[in-house]
């Protein structure tokens, strides 16, 4: 690793991978520095856990006709679905029928619409505060809205879902979001196993310490997820300006983990790949994935401050809670064909800390203020930092890209 460079990159996700390589086409001489032991963030495809690729973050690739990530999808003949969106709803002794599961659907976006069209209004409350309550499906709208959010609707500010650009096409990737994205980007140099420890920005040159030693620059692109910056895993020398610190203490960090299940058989022969969702007093802001792909496979989603607590307490706990809600929906006699299980656990990861952002209620503009820069010499990217495609990894994607614009020209390269 070398001790002088024009720009130093935190973070190998989508952001950091795609500002490297953007970088490096205009001509900057950069380091790009990870302090995990692989690319990607929480882009991760875990290829030996189960029989098939399972991914522990990111999976879809949402708003698929603007997403890059489709077309290099594409090139590099990573197999995705198209097939629409599909759930079934459990309510603890049945599954509802087409047309209970019709009138939810309608109430969901009905709900929607009334959120979005608050936050087009300038309305930065709750996004709760747009749900009828006295509705039977509202709290079913709330798990649904935790499980896209990572963060129920009484956290959440009506800005994000509002001002998200979707065009409805989430697209599951077949081979791994994981390893499409670190196909990609495989010809990037990275220092994996190099987490930064501090920037000192006060002089002539910003000097960022690492594990593996100190780095003189002239400019520090930061793409850490928002949880690793409110934990100040990072220290500043001097402190970041006021503006950037509230900025970063009105953006959460979401949860969202999975429990994946491989059965020695196939149990749901005969239905296309859906979402299994669950209704009813006190059950938890989870649903299941079922039949991916046409593998017998089925993938528990937790979210929030459910996926929060409960996977916290460490992967065996998660799997347990896993197999317990499993058997509840689907007969525990299907617990007796699981022949491997695998957790996540972002929540315990001390460089990711969660899932991805969200604006909490009275956030205003704090995501373009945490894309702003500081004394044109340190800036910020991310999916945190998208205005418009927040927890995606295209959105974390052109955030890098949008940096290394704005970077180039503060250094008149």
């Amino acid at each position: 690793m070398q001790s002088t460079c024009d720009l130093v990159i935190i973070g190998a996700g989508a952001a950091g991978l795609a500002a490297a390589r953007a970088a490096t086409a205009a001509g900057l001489n950069i380091e790009l520095v990870e302090a995990m032991e692989r690319i990607g963030g929480r882009a991760y495809t875990d290829q030996t856990s189960l029989p098939a690729p399972f991914d522990h973050g990111c999976q879809w690739l949402h708003s698929a006709s603007i997403n890059p990530f489709t077309k290099v999808a594409d090139q590099l003949d990573f197999r995705y679905w198209t097939n629409p969106f599909e759930i079934r709803i459990h309510d603890g002794k049945w599954w509802l029928n087409d047309q209970l599961t019709a009138a939810f659907w309608d109430f969901l976006n009905l709900t929607y619409d009334r959120i979005d069209q608050a936050a087009a209004a300038g309305d930065d409350r709750a996004a709760a505060t747009f749900i009828d309550q006295d509705n039977p499906w509202a709290g079913l709208f709330a798990r649904n809205y935790s499980g896209y959010v990572a963060a129920s609707p009484a956290h959440s500010s009506t800005y994000d879902t509002g001002r998200y650009r979707n065009t409805n096409e989430d697209w599951p990737v077949e081979n791994g979001y994981g390893a499409l994205i670190a196909a990609h980007f495989a010809d990037i140099p990275v220092n994996l196993g190099c987490p930064v420890k501090s920037i000192d920005w006060g002089g002539e040159e910003v000097m960022v310490g690492t594990k593996n030693g100190m780095i003189f620059c002239r400019a520090v692109l930061v793409t850490t997820s928002i949880a690793t910056l409110q934990a100040e895993r990072i220290k500043f020398f001097p402190l970041l300006p006021d503006w950037k610190q509230a900025a970063i203490g009105r953006i959460g960090m979401g949860h969202a983990e999975k429990v994946g299940f491989w059965f020695k058989r196939d149990p749901f022969v005969g239905q296309e790949m859906h979402f299994a969702m669950l209704n009813g007093p006190g059950v938890p802001d989870a649903a299941f994935q079922v039949h991916p792909y046409g593998r017998p496979m089925a993938t528990l989603f937790a979210s929030g401050h459910y996926a929060r607590d409960l996977f916290a307490k460490g992967e065996d706990a998660a799997v347990a809670e896993a197999k317990t809600l499993l058997g509840e929906i689907f007969g525990q006699d299907l617990l007796r064909e699981i022949v491997a299980a695998k957790a996540t656990q972002w929540v315990a990861n001390p460089w990711v800390g969660g899932a991805y952002s969200f604006l909490q209620p009275g956030g205003g503009e704090a995501r373009a203020e945490l894309a702003r820069d500081v004394d044109q010499r340190l800036f910020f990217a991310g999916e945190a930092t998208s205005p418009d495609a927040f927890s995606t990894a295209h959105g974390a994607h052109q955030s890098g890209v949008d940096a290394v614009a704005a970077i180039v020209k503060a250094l008149g390269h």
